[in-house]
């Protein structure tokens, strides 16, 4: 048995196959590609972390601590 990944075009999810019919399938299927696991996907997403930001108020600063 050998275990085939796809991608989904659209969203990205990633699913694997066993079953010889769903393999050929989702190979014929234009909204999946598949993919090997050679070649390592990146998301650009991933590449790049944003800078976390603090929500809501800032913080008060006692007047005995204040300069």
């Amino acid at each position: 048995m050998t275990k085939v990944t796809f991608q989904c075009v659209r969203s990205g999810n990633r699913v694997s196959f066993t079953n010889e019919n769903d393999i050929a399938g989702l190979r014929k299927h234009e909204g999946y590609r598949e993919i090997s696991d050679v070649t390592p996907v990146v998301e650009e997403s991933v590449k790049e972390m944003p800078k976390q930001m603090k929500r809501g108020r800032p913080s008060k600063i006692p007047a005995f601590l204040q300069e």
